[in-house]
């Protein structure tokens, strides 16, 4: 990228109205997903089984949102800013069921609502993203956008627990202030968001997930984008737990604490994902996304491997699991920050301008996907013997061959098409 489009960039007001738009979201989102499992089960006495259940529901209202905003965010009569509106709306629903909530059905319409919430907001808040970049300028816009997540989550995690000890007698009022900060998010999109630079005609806008469905380059990606999820789904909600269980992260004890495990996961999200997400995505301009991404595959393959090592170095001798499972998770770490930017610029490379929107939103369903396999197989694989749940991360690292398999087929498919852009102009 040249000096002058990073420049533009930095000034470009739009990109910094949706990147404070993902710190709030986030920032709300992560008092929620956090504590809501921690609440509803030491507090008002649900079994973690029905939470979790509750909890996947989510995933499944999710792809609702995604075609709902993918579609609506397309036509000049909604747009972008009012599949945004109706996110933060729905979060704000969300919060306050959860903040009365003592019956499990409202639980389950809470995450219901949680995963229309999740759905809406993805699809355009990228879309509106690569309505005001230019192709070369949206892996540094999105790496921004990177910066403000986990901003927004681990500052949500570490303020809720604040609020947690503040709140002892009452803790469900900490979902109060997540539906004051989604209606933060509200006034930030209505006051500050522009309107699309090119408003797409009515042509196609309504058959606009089917065009994307048809499209095969999308759909070969979309298998590589599901592996992607799900390595991302094992970071954020089977690690934690091997750590816990299996792995002194703390290196005083032999198992580690859940505080001491949420401490480590909140302060490396903040640490590398802030520190590291511009720096990286710089690093790789004069790379093609396809290759950055292939490059991301090895990455993964590599920090799994190290938390196998860690399992392993915790059955025989603990003397090196706890340097072990912190490089491990620091790579891991690095393969995310360095996979988000160029996975969305992918789509948004293959996506017609007026079609955004729903290619989006079909692109989103692989996270869907992750979050319905991840848990689920990496809850089975934590149920067995150690020695099974050691040797489950190093099955993990071996997928990641059948990933750079289905990156190859992608970019000999489309090397008309995404060469046109890269590598990024240096």
């Amino acid at each position: 990228m040249s000096e002058l489009s990073s420049t533009l960039l930095l000034s470009n007001r739009q990109v910094w109205v949706q990147a404070m738009g993902r710190m709030l979201f986030q920032l709300a989102f992560g008092l929620i997903s956090f504590y809501l499992p921690i609440l509803f089960v030491n507090e008002v006495g649900f079994s973690a089984t029905l939470v979790g259940f509750s909890i996947s529901l989510s995933s499944i209202s999710e792809i609702a949102g995604h075609l709902f905003s993918g579609t609506v965010s397309d036509m000049p009569k909604f747009g972008r800013k009012f599949a945004l509106s109706c996110a933060a709306v729905l979060g704000m629903i969300v919060a306050l069921i959860l903040t009365f909530a003592q019956q499990l059905w409202l639980l389950m319409v809470a995450c219901i609502f949680l995963g229309l919430a999740l759905g809406s907001y993805w699809t355009p808040a990228s879309a509106a993203v690569m309505d005001f970049t230019e192709p070369d300028e949206r892996p540094q816009a999105f790496a921004i956008l990177g910066v403000a997540e986990y901003l927004g989550l681990g500052t949500g995690i570490l303020g809720g627990g604040i609020l947690f000890n503040l709140l002892r007698e009452t803790p469900q009022l900490i979902f109060v202030n997540s539906a004051v900060i989604f209606l933060a998010f509200l006034l930030l999109i209505t006051r500050a968001m522009a309107p699309r630079k090119h408003p797409a005609s009515d042509n196609n806008t309504k058959q606009g997930i089917l065009v994307a469905l048809k499209d095969k380059k999308l759909l070969v990606f979309i298998l590589a984008n599901i592996l992607f999820s799900t390595y991302v789904t094992f970071i954020t909600s089977v690690l934690p737990l091997y750590f816990t269980n299996f792995v002194d992260v703390t290196g005083d004890t032999a198992k580690s604490s859940i505080t001491s495990t949420a401490n480590l996961f909140t302060w490396s999200y903040i640490l590398i994902g802030v520190l590291l997400q511009i720096p990286l995505t710089r690093f790789f301009k004069s790379f093609r996304r396809v290759q950055v991404l292939m490059i991301a595959f090895v990455i993964w393959a590599s920090g799994f491997f190290l938390v196998w090592l860690a399992g392993t170095f915790a059955e025989t001798s603990g003397t090196f699991a706890y340097p072990v499972s912190l490089a491990g998770l620091a790579v891991l770490l690095i393969a995310n920050v360095s996979y988000k930017p160029y996975s969305v610029s992918i789509i948004s490379d293959l996506a017609p301008p007026s079609l955004r929107g729903a290619y989006l939103a079909v692109g989103s369903q692989s996270w869907a996907i992750a979050y319905l396999i991840g848990p689920l197989l990496g809850g089975w694989a934590l149920d067995q013997k150690e020695t099974i749940a050691d040797t489950f991360w190093l099955f993990v690292a071996a997928t990641t061959i059948l990933g750079l398999i289905i990156l190859a087929v992608f970019e000999s498919m489309t090397s008309t098409v995404i060469d046109q852009v890269q590598p990024l102009k240096s």
